[in-house]
Parts: C-alpha cells; structure tokens; sequence
C-alpha cells in the first residue's frame, strides 16, 4: 500500500525538513498540511536573509514585505533568529547558532516618507523579533539609531554585525549599550565608532568571545587602540582583523597575552609589513597563547621572507589543536612559493586532525599536494590555487583524499568567456576521479552540488555516475570568504 504524507510520523518531520535548505521549498512545505506547516515555517522564518547582489527594486520589494510581516505578525516573527545575509562557513558559531538575522541590501533611493514608513516598520517588526538571537545589517548608509534601539529590545540577542561607517546615520554611542554581546563584527569603522570602541568593548567584555574587524586599508586601527581593548577581551574565543595596515605583532601580541583561555581561532590578515612574525611567535609561546587554537587564517606579503616566515609559523603552532588552516598571498600570483617542508612539517605535527587546508594565490607543489591528500586522513575541505596545464596532476592528489566533502580549483590568469563555459568539464573531470564523498566542488566564480546518478548496466549491476546541480544553500560558499582582507 503507497504511503501518503498524513502517514509520515510528526517526530521524522524536524530531521526531514533539516535537509531542505532552499526557502522555496521550506514555503512548499508549508502549504502540504497543518501538521507540515507546523514545523515547516519555523525553519522558514528561523534565518532570514537579503542578498547585497539584488537589485535595488527586488531589494526594496524584499525588505518592504519581509518587514510589514514581521511587524503586523509577532507570532511568525517570534520564529526569527537569523536576519540578514549569510555568515562564513568557517565561523564556528553557524552551526550552533541558528537564530540570525542579516540584512546586506537596503533599499536608499526612497522618498523621505517612504523611507520613514519602512524605518516605522523595521523598527516594530524587530521589536517582534523576541527570539533573535543574532543580527547583521551592514548596507552602508542604512544602519539608523532607530534600528539599533530597536535591537536593544531584542532580549536573546547576542551577536552584531554592522557596518560601522556611521556617517550621521546612527549615535555610536549607542553601541555601547549593547552591553551582553558574545560577537561583535564591524565593518569599516569610522573615526566615530572607533573612538567609542574601548568604553563599548568594556562593556560587552565579559560576555565577548568574538571579535571581527574587517576594513580595506584603514590606518584607524592600530597597535595603541588593540592595546586599550586587550585588558577587556581577555574570555576571547576568536579574533579576526583584516585589513588594517597599521597593525603589527605588537597589537596582536598584547591581546593573546592577556587571554586567560588562549584563543581558539585567529584570522590575521591585511596587516602591517612590519608585523614580525618571530617576535610574535616568542609572545604566544610566553603565554601559551594557542594551546586551544583549532583555526587559523594568515595573509603572506609577497615582500615576506618565505623562509624565515614559514619557519616561525610552523613554530608557532607546533602546540595547537590545528583543524583549519588557511594561507593565502595578498597578491595573486604564483611566483610566491613556500617550500615543501613547510606543508611536510604541517601535515606531520596535525594531519591527523585537520579538517579544512585553504592555499590560495600562491603555488604548491604537486609533491607537498600530494602529501597533504594522502596523510590528511580527516580533511574534508580543500582549496587550492593552480593552472589548467596541470589539473589531471592536481586531480591526482584529490583522489588520495578518501573523506573529502568540498573541493574548489582556482586558476591562475584571466577568465574569458571561453573559460567560463569549460568550468563546469573541468569539475566534472574533477569529481569523476574523486572519493564518492565529495559533495561539493568549484571552480573560480562557480560552485555545483555534486550528485550520484545510479544506473544499470548490462550486467544488471547498479554502479553511480557523479553530476553537477547548481549550488542552492543561502550560505556563501567558503572560499569567497577567505580572501576577504585583500
């Protein structure tokens, strides 16, 4: 007898609709019964989120209905605790944090009543928002006080994420009534908020365990300032700055020393060239700084000593609990090169344990690829720069890697049109020669979700053919995250 909807139990329900990740088909779901409806728009409305590619007109569509909702029903806006656009794969937060909201789009070309009904409406449908744990709202120009009053009613709220070019928008100094927060993100501070950032890290200090500084080549940020916030972030977890050319050893230094827990991930990336590798290995290994690090991301100058460079960085975490380790140049070019007994030493002190290796814009040899596959025996992510010349060679080595999940190949040079249409071959000769564990795999701009075809053959022997669909998670593909400071 063919089984129907009603006879699916309600408990096999959650785990089901845990697999849909396309809004579409969680709102599909929500249509088939009361009984789906009833678990199905919770995760409907559980993350919430506008893209900044939209256009301004689908954008201001988006965020006019999406907020009318919110304001006129508290109880679908009860379900909400992600807002906005999607948060990096690598952040360690995502999986166990689900409420969220990020809002990345905004739409400004609106008349001045326009635009105070839809501020009117943000501002109640927040307030309805009793569960929202996070929120991201970084479209520059769009962040107003009101906003951020609203969110201070938000009681479960504990991670922020802003745009921090205030430009008049918003008083920074009501930042620092955000006195509970466990992740503060900015992005491009102005002279304003930074100004307001010791009284505001003082505040939250206790609670913090995430910091992200994110800037192109600001010279706001500086040692002296990372100075007078490293005696308030001393519960810190994770610490992100990118892009802050005066920022050096020392800064970064005092911060890890006076961390009671050692930092459990870092990004260091944009910073000065003055920044002194050597003497900052001498300060964590002082205060043991890494003894819980699990992710690292570096950014190499290409004016870097390699040798000594490499050396101390293999140093540095030959005590850590290594799982993620990404190194990427900040100039795109393959004449930057670290030696093979860099990645040999990596692999041999936490190829037992690593995870995910991003080396991007830059060169490794096929020797030190290889070795990394093969003796990585739990990596599942891996991401690697190279030419099409020797994509078979570099294929080779993915097929060494039996638990590999996602894959992404950049190539060095410029895409032309006739590149872009063999992106998807060259996956596909990629993945053919993969581990049946791979579900996802890149090439440059592209990502595909990587599915099994199973056929028969002439023997009446089922066997599985690997093809390409487009990728359909609202969560951006890590390896458009990790050069973000260059």
């Amino acid at each position: 007898m063919a089984l129907s909807f009603v006879d699916i139990h309600l408990e096999l329900l959650p785990i089901i609709f845990d697999s849909v990740v396309r809004p579409q088909h969680l709102t599909f779901l929500c249509l088939v019964n009361k009984s789906f409806n009833e678990f199905a728009v919770k995760r409907l409305y559980r993350h919430i989120y506008i893209y900044a590619w939209h256009t301004n007109l689908k954008a201001k569509s988006k965020v006019l209905l999406l907020f009318q909702t919110l304001a006129h029903c508290p109880r679908l806006a009860q379900y909400v605790s992600r807002l906005g656009e999607s948060r990096p794969v690598h952040d360690t937060n995502a999986v166990t944090n689900p409420h969220y909201t990020e809002i990345r789009a905004f739409p400004k070309a609106l008349s001045s009543s326009s635009y105070n009904d839809l501020l009117d409406l943000c501002t109640r449908g927040i307030q309805n928002c009793v569960n929202l744990r996070s929120c991201a709202w970084t479209r520059d120009g769009s962040l107003e006080s009101a906003i951020l009053l609203a969110l201070q009613q938000c009681p479960q709220l504990k991670e922020l994420e802003i745009n921090g070019k205030d430009s008049g928008y918003y008083d920074p100094n009501i930042l620092t009534q955000f006195s509970k927060l466990s992740r503060i993100s900015l992005i491009m501070p102005s002279a304003q908020v930074i100004e307001v950032l010791p009284s505001w890290i003082s505040a939250t200090g206790p609670t913090l365990r995430n910091l992200t500084v994110i800037c192109q080549t600001s010279s706001l940020i500086t040692d002296t300032l990372l100075e007078s916030l490293a005696p308030s972030m001393t519960e810190l977890d994770q610490l992100s700055i990118i892009g802050c050319p005066k920022v050096t050893h020392r800064g970064i230094g005092e911060i890890v020393s006076t961390n009671r827990n050692g930092l459990t991930g870092i990004g260091l990336e944009g910073l000065s060239p003055a920044f002194d590798m050597t003497s900052f290995n001498s300060i964590c290994k002082e205060h043991q700084a890494f003894r819980r690090l699990r992710s690292i991301t570096l950014a190499v100058h290409i004016e870097m000593p390699f040798q000594t460079w490499a050396g101390d960085v293999a140093e540095l975490l030959s005590t850590a609990p290594l799982e993620i380790l990404r190194i990427y140049a900040t100039t795109p070019t393959p004449k930057v090169v670290i030696a093979d007994n860099f990645w040999k030493t990596i692999v041999t002190m936490h190829g037992s344990r690593l995870k995910q290796f991003s080396i991007n814009r830059m060169t490794i040899s096929m020797g030190a690829l290889y070795d990394i596959c093969s003796r990585c025996s739990v990596l599942e992510q891996l991401f690697v720069a190279t030419t099409r010349h020797n994509l078979d060679d570099v294929t080779r080595c993915f097929a060494v890697a039996h638990n590999l999940r996602a894959i992404h190949v950049n190539f060095y040079g410029e895409v032309n049109e006739t590149e872009e249409q063999s992106m998807m071959k060259d996956a596909l000769r990629i993945v053919r020669q993969c581990p049946a564990t791979v579900t996802q795999i890149g090439c440059d701009t592209k990502v595909w979700h990587v599915q099994r075809e199973v056929l028969m053959n002439d023997k009446n022997e089922l066997y599985t053919i690997p093809t390409l669909t487009s990728y359909e998670n609202p969560d951006i593909p890590e390896q458009f995250l990790v050069t973000r400071g260059a």
